[in-house]
């Protein structure tokens, strides 16, 4: 039997305060998607959607649906755009036809690596007024964030 472990309710709170605040820092002083949004034309949405593909290679529009906690029919329209604009191509699935695989095209690759060099220079700009340890410390905390919510 599996013994169910106790968190300490002052430390969920905690933790539930600590993201209504980082929530906005990150938007604020890290990505600034709004200028990314107006530079390259392309909503965080599409910009996910992405990372994703070129993270992870092909995959279905349900799969694309659950990993961003989308609901299906919101992402079928999001899809259609990144199409019509060249970025990804989709693929029937060799196993099950009925099936449709999304895969990254070229043309989105190299827009992706576009915005990411766009988002590394907004960084870059913030990361002068940080010391190499907190600039350091910033990024292990990132990283264990993503790591540790990956988990969930």
């Amino acid at each position: 039997m599996t013994k169910k472990r106790t968190i300490d309710p002052a430390m969920i709170d905690n933790v539930a305060q600590n993201m209504f605040h980082i929530l906005p820092l990150i938007k604020k002083r890290l990505l600034h998607m709004d200028l990314v949004q107006r530079e390259h034309g392309t909503p965080l949405s599409h910009v996910q959607v992405l990372a994703m593909l070129n993270d992870v290679g092909t995959m279905s529009v349900s799969e694309i649906s659950r990993r961003l906690g989308i609901a299906k029919p919101n992402i079928t329209p999001l899809v259609d755009r990144l199409y019509e604009s060249g970025y990804v191509d989709r693929q029937h699935d060799e196993n099950d036809r009925r099936v449709v695989n999304i895969v990254l095209l070229e043309a989105g690759k190299e827009k992706l690596a576009a915005i990411r060099a766009t988002i590394s220079h907004q960084i870059q700009l913030q990361a002068d007024g940080l010391s190499v340890s907190e600039f350091r410390e910033l990024n292990e905390s990132l990283s264990n964030v993503v790591r540790i919510l990956s988990s969930l």
